[in-house]
């Protein structure tokens, strides 16, 4: 199996990618995975973003590792976008650092994220947080 890994620095700094990176391939290394392409975006998630999400609506990524799933959203709501797109897509997603490997499949657990996620962008006054 190989996976698509997917970087993203909030800030532009080179030396946060490098290092999401490391830890990428590690895992990928450590699981006999390997990588099918790295795609990188700095600050909002943007082109890079839009980029995985479009190749795994083709049918054309079906893993994806990432250092954290922060770097694929900048909220909470925000990532379980995504989080959805991908899993629509039938992509598996894979946490080189964290508690989480593997697919959010979950209903029940991703309810309660959604439900979180909601509750934070109230609590931070974003405008961000009607369900689609």
């Amino acid at each position: 199996m190989s996976a698509v890994i997917y970087l993203r620095s909030a800030s532009g700094n080179r030396e946060q990618t490098t290092w999401q990176e490391a830890d990428c391939r590690e895992y990928l290394c450590e699981r006999d995975l390997t990588e099918a392409g790295v795609i990188t975006d700095t600050g909002h998630p943007g082109p890079g973003l839009a980029k995985l999400l479009d190749a795994a609506a083709n049918g054309e990524v079906t893993d994806v590792v990432v250092s954290d799933l922060s770097r694929l959203g900048r909220t909470p709501l925000a990532n379980m976008r995504t989080f959805d797109a991908l899993d629509q897509a039938g992509v598996t997603i894979y946490v080189a650092s964290g508690i989480l490997s593997g697919p959010v499949l979950d209903d029940c657990i991703r309810g309660m994220m959604y439900e979180f996620a909601t509750v934070d962008a109230q609590r931070l006054g974003c405008d961000d947080i009607q369900q689609d």
